[in-house]
C-alpha cells in the first residue's frame, strides 16, 4: 500500500520546530497510481492538485517542505521538494530537508 506523505510547517515560523507531516486519506496499490496522484497538476494555478488542496484545506497556515509517496513495508519511495519562482522563503533559508519524510 502506497500513501502520500506532506511534511509542512507552519507559515512565518520556524520550519524546523513546526513540521509536521500529514498523511493525505487515500491509499493506491502501486507507486505509479500514488505517483499520478501526487504529480497531477491544475494548469490555471500550475500548482500540484494534492498540495493546493492541501494548504487550502489548512487555511494557508501550512506550507509543504516534502511531497512524496511512501511504501513502509517496502521501504519505496518517491519525492518532490517545491520550486519557489520567488525565491525561497527567508525562514527556509538554509534549511535541510533531505530524507525528513517519515510517518
Amino acid at each position: 500500500m502506497f500513501k502520500i506523505l506532506i511534511l509542512a510547517y507552519l507559515i512565518g515560523q520556524d520550519p524546523i520546530g513546526t513540521q509536521q507531516t500529514f498523511q493525505m486519506e487515500k491509499t493506491f496499490n502501486t507507486m505509479e497510481e500514488c505517483k499520478e496522484e501526487l504529480l497531477t497538476m491544475d494548469p490555471d494555478r500550475g500548482t500540484y492538485d494534492v498540495l493546493w488542496e492541501f494548504v487550502n484545506d489548512m487555511n494557508f497556515n501550512w506550507d509543504w517542505l516534502v511531497a512524496g509517496c511512501k511504501n513502509d513495508t517496502t521501504g519505496e519511495e518517491f519525492q518532490i521538494t517545491p520550486t519557489y519562482p520567488k525565491g525561497k522563503p527567508k525562514e527556509l533559508e538554509g534549511v535541510d530537508i533531505e530524507g525528513q519524510l517519515k510517518t
